[in-house]
């Protein structure tokens, strides 16, 4: 018998340039054989939109969820015709005919079960697609073992299956050119993560300045996207002495910053899988990180771990990134490079691939 085929829903690449978009991505691209189509909102197209044609779509699909998302909920999807939907975001099965049949990608339930790290519009969509997900029941792969705990402590188990496929360490991320940018001298300490209040920049920043590395020459440098929470964040940067935003930076220039920063910091308060860490070390850094189970699972000893709601933990976790003795620092690199290389991009795929191609699932 063939093999089961999908509408892959990749609307999520309509809003989203972080990690999530990546790897999704990469299941598509890497498993073309496993697809009859591509949805990006309201439309199957044969590529992905760009330019202009991405932010109109964006505007629209948002503009219909926020008014969609307290309406009754389509009919079961028992009965529709074609192949079944992989939805690589569960936020996108809120306009749509979700069946048991499907499968939906969940990278972290923090929409729903935390406060105060997304606005309220976000949360109460993403409620009302959880609440959608758990009457449908559908298959549910998730990204980490913690994620799928968190899961099923909201909405139990009653699914057609609970799958996790670990995501995986971009292979060669560490290769390619390397450019500086302007004005960034060595020591600094490192962060790439979005504007976002879940990536807990405030009280990173405020560690530094309590930490006493300016003083010592250090700075504390940051570049991403700008996210929920791009202007608290720009502000307690500029009184902060040592510390500087660069904005967007191209590949070779994060590799630069990778290649010569004295560590990484990335004590964030949501991750779906704790992967920074693991890609930090490929170029030979020790990573600052959260206590959180997720961190736990993606990195174990091959990071410094801090309480990420203590201002006073995360400025002791930086000292000891620059304090750190040698043995210590050649010890933790070991054990995250080692975790790094058992998850790799073609288990990833394998791992996909074999559920795809399973109808049953």
């Amino acid at each position: 018998m063939a093999s089961q085929q999908y509408v892959a829903d990749f609307s999520l690449a309509l809003l989203n340039r972080t990690g999530a978009y990546h790897v999704c991505r990469d299941i598509i691209v890497n498993l073309p054989e496993r697809f009859s189509g591509v949805r990006y909102w309201r439309a199957v197209l044969p590529r992905e939109p760009r330019g202009l044609v991405r932010k109109l779509m964006a505007r629209a699909m948002i503009y219909e969820l926020s008014h969609w998302r307290a309406k009754a909920p389509p009919k079961d999807a028992s009965d529709r015709a074609g192949p079944p939907t992989l939805y690589l975001d569960p936020l996108y099965v809120l306009q749509a005919r979700l069946g048991e049949n499907d499968i939906v990608l969940c990278h972290d339930v923090g929409p729903v079960n935390t406060v105060g790290l997304f606005d309220d519009t976000t949360t109460a969509m993403y409620r009302a697609a959880y609440a959608k997900i758990q009457r449908a029941r559908p298959g549910m792969v998730f990204v980490s073992e913690a994620s799928r705990r968190e899961f099923v402590a909201c909405f139990g188990s009653d699914f057609r299956f609970l799958k996790v496929i670990p995501l995986y360490v971009r292979p060669g991320s560490d290769q390619g050119d390397l450019v500086a940018p302007a004005g960034v001298a060595k020591p600094f300490l490192l962060t790439v993560g979005a504007l976002e209040v879940r990536k807990n920049y405030l009280r990173v920043l405020e560690a530094f300045a309590r930490s006493g590395l300016a003083e010592r020459g250090y700075s504390y440098v940051f570049c991403g996207p700008r996210g929920n929470n791009t202007e608290a964040i720009e502000a307690a940067a500029a009184r902060t002495p040592g510390a500087r935003y660069l904005g967007f930076c191209s590949d070779a220039e994060i590799r630069w910053l990778y290649r010569n920063a004295s560590g990484f910091v990335l004590p964030s308060l949501l991750e779906g899988f704790g992967l920074p860490a693991l890609e930090a070390a490929q170029h030979g850094l020790i990573s600052l990180v959260s206590t959180h189970e997720v961190q736990r699972e993606a990195v174990g000893d091959g990071a410094v771990m801090a309480d990420p709601l203590s201002v006073e933990a995360i400025t002791e976790g930086l000292r000891h990134l620059v304090d750190m003795p040698e043995p210590e620092r050649r010890w933790r690199l070991e054990k995250a490079k080692a975790q790094a290389a058992s998850l790799s991009f073609d288990r990833y795929i394998a791992n996909w691939s074999a559920l795809l191609s399973d109808a049953r699932a």
